[in-house]
């Protein structure tokens, strides 16, 4: 028998880890978010021990392949995934059940599939991809994992990422180990991902305004998606983000009421109804007929069709634009003058237009509740309510030049 037939369902790792590798039957791709292979570590750089435990994971597979391809859901596949790679483990014989950082986020990510935006699904993702990479290893006990390791992996990402991203990849291996508490014994308390302070949100940036001419340059220069970017941004107060994430389903009619319907906000205060203001109404038709005659797929704007991002999110390539387009047209710009300053002049106009507080905080996504005048409210505002207080934001310099 040659070395190919002896090997069959390995390979070697750069690392000098043998490879577990197996195809994933067709009907089996939706309990692995549709890879078409299957691959663990044997945790052995020894070919001979990892082709024994090779045939253990053999066997598993096909128990895994009987008992969990017609009636199991997704998590329960995840947790027999974790029982192949108990048997990976370098050790031949393991004392207690053993939670593998990359089984256990495959877990996370199966169960809130349904419940948490793929932006945020996807940022934890990344987050284990980037630590196991860090770390050289292909998995990693999550036990194992030490506050020295994860200060390391901090020192490492501080030349090239902000305090803010290294911040939220700390935060999504959080929400990871702290899944992994609730569904498994022996695993300590005190995350080693907590407490590093690196103070992410001590200094808050304040936002300058545009002017209203400022605006208009920026509109006759820009390419027409970042202009109706523009022109979203300043009638709804909406998020980059969220208006790059806007799907052509989005924009339902409610009671009357055309809306946009933000669902990949940053807070659950951000998940919302906003009403369409009439500026907006012909670049919505637009992309709609658009998406009608198949021009586009699932979002509004056919730009965020084409983005391809490990985080998922839709909004850096329109900052990015918007960022040269400032730069091009108003040279004599800030870098505290951004996209988000169209934000800060939406709730400006209405605030201007004698808007209370609570019902900007509605539109926009801000936190409500802690004030007094909004506990005030039992019900919530109607969308009607909310439809005439958008139509108060005007911009008549700009609006005179359309």
């Amino acid at each position: 028998m040659g070395n190919s037939a002896r090997n069959q369902y390995l390979y070697q790792h750069e690392t000098g880890i043998w490879m577990f590798q197996i195809a994933v039957p067709r009907n089996m791709r939706h309990l692995t978010n549709g890879r078409r292979l299957f691959r663990k570590s044997t945790g052995q750089r020894d070919i001979q021990k990892a082709r024994t435990v090779r045939d253990r994971l053999v066997v598993e597979w096909n128990h895994i392949k009987e008992k969990y391809v017609v009636d199991a859901g997704a998590i329960a596949f995840s947790r027999a995934v974790n029982a192949v790679q108990q048997l990976g483990k370098a050790s031949a014989v393991v004392s207690g059940h053993q939670v593998m950082l990359q089984a256990v986020t495959f877990e996370y990510l199966a169960e809130y599939d349904k419940t948490r935006s793929p932006s945020t699904l996807s940022k934890h993702a990344l987050a284990v991809r980037l630590l196991l990479g860090h770390l050289a290893v292909v998995d990693t006990e999550i036990t194992g994992i030490t506050r020295t390791s994860v200060t390391q992996f901090i020192r490492a990402l501080k030349p090239k990422k902000s305090v803010q991203t290294i911040q939220n990849y700390l935060s999504g291996l959080n929400s990871v180990y702290e899944y992994a508490r609730r569904c498994y014994d022996g695993i300590p308390a005190t995350s080693p991902f907590t407490g590093h302070r690196l103070e992410a949100k001590r200094t808050v940036v304040s936002y300058q305004p545009f002017t209203q001419a400022e605006i208009a340059t920026l509109l006759d220069n820009a390419i027409e998606d970042v202009r109706d970017v523009i022109f979203i941004g300043l009638y709804s107060g909406m998020r980059l983000n969220e208006i790059a994430s806007i799907g052509v389903d989005d924009v339902p009619e409610i009671d009357g009421v055309r809306c946009f319907r933000v669902q990949a906000a940053k807070t659950k205060a951000g998940v919302r109804l906003v009403p369409v203001h009439p500026a907006l109404i012909g670049i919505i038709e637009k992309y709609k007929r658009q998406n009608t005659n198949g021009q586009h797929g699932r979002y509004l704007l056919p730009k965020a069709n084409a983005i391809k991002r490990a985080d998922a999110k839709r909004g850096p390539w329109f900052s990015q634009q918007f960022t040269r387009l400032r730069n091009k047209a108003l040279p004599n710009a800030t870098d505290r003058q951004c996209f988000h300053s169209l934000r800060g002049m939406f709730i400006t106009a209405l605030d201007r237009a004698g808007v209370p507080e609570d019902r900007i905080a509605l539109i926009v996504g801000h936190e409500r509740g802690k004030t007094e005048s909004f506990r005030t409210y039992s019900g919530g505002a109607e969308l009607e309510e909310l439809q005439r207080i958008v139509n108060l934001a005007g911009y008549p310099e700009i609006e005179q030049g359309l």
